[in-house]
């Protein structure tokens, strides 16, 4: 199989989170008179004093993080999750974006260690056990992914983006009828079809790939249709165009 075949999806977790910019001004020389004496500190002043010397927090780092790869500057923003991996452990959101640079530079067996260390604090976080899972598969390992994924796919049975991909990996296990069946429950029919086929293409199996995609065409043409009959044109407008394209099978 090319992994190359089937894009990877981040699952970037979203934490609010804000930058304080602290500014500090001089006073300028004054005339030799008598100087009045200075207020006390208040209670803000010194909150604002202890504050600028603190570190920065975990949540504030991961703010800049984001930043940094928005802006394309990785290299910088991968520096920073490893920075907060290793000084806020806690901080599970930074685990899963590591992990997930690691796996877009093909470095799998780092994510991996990243993706454990990040389950041994947090057990229940069905993201990380998501993301261990597309290390597995990707490494070829689809025995082992298929565990990992229909234990993501327990953990939280209302998401459909784990039960595709445990669809995905029976898919590349050979397991066609288990694959679309899976997959049915969690996409239209045609797009379902259309996913397989591409599974059944990464296997090599010409044939059965070349009846998925007769038969995601046909559901195609079929779904037009009914959706063409059955919303009325508006005067002086034309009809709805085709649906939107199928989507290929998709790493989460």
């Amino acid at each position: 199989m090319n992994p190359s075949k089937f894009q990877t999806i981040g699952s970037r977790w979203i934490v609010a989170a804000s930058l304080l910019l602290a500014g500090v001004g001089g006073c300028a020389n004054r005339p030799s008179v008598a100087e009045p004496t200075p207020a006390p500190p208040t209670e803000s002043d010194l909150a604002f004093e202890a504050g600028a010397k603190r570190a920065p927090t975990a949540k504030t780092m991961y703010a800049l993080e984001q930043i940094l790869a928005t802006q394309g500057k990785d290299a910088e923003a991968q520096m920073i999750l490893e920075e907060i991996v290793r000084d806020h452990p806690e901080f599970i959101p930074a685990y899963c974006d590591l992990a997930e640079a690691q796996m877009r530079q093909r470095r799998i067996q780092e994510a991996m260690r990243v993706l454990n260390i990040g389950l041994k604090r947090a057990p229940a976080e069905v993201i990380l056990v998501n993301d261990l899972g597309m290390c597995q598969l990707l490494s070829g390992d689809y025995a082992t992914a298929l565990r990992t994924f229909t234990r993501a796919s327990g953990m939280a049975p209302d998401e459909p983006r784990y039960r595709a991909n445990l669809a995905m990996t029976l898919g590349l296990l050979g397991r066609y009828d288990e694959s679309l069946s899976l997959y049915m429950h969690v996409m239209l029919p045609a797009d379902a079809h259309y996913n397989l086929a591409v599974l059944c293409d990464a296997r090599h199996d010409t044939a059965r790939a070349k009846a998925e995609y007769q038969t995601a065409d046909t559901l195609g043409k079929l779904s037009a249709q009914r959706q063409t009959k059955a919303t009325p044109s508006a005067p002086g407008r034309a009809q709805v165009g085709p649906p939107t394209p199928r989507q290929e099978p998709k790493l989460d």
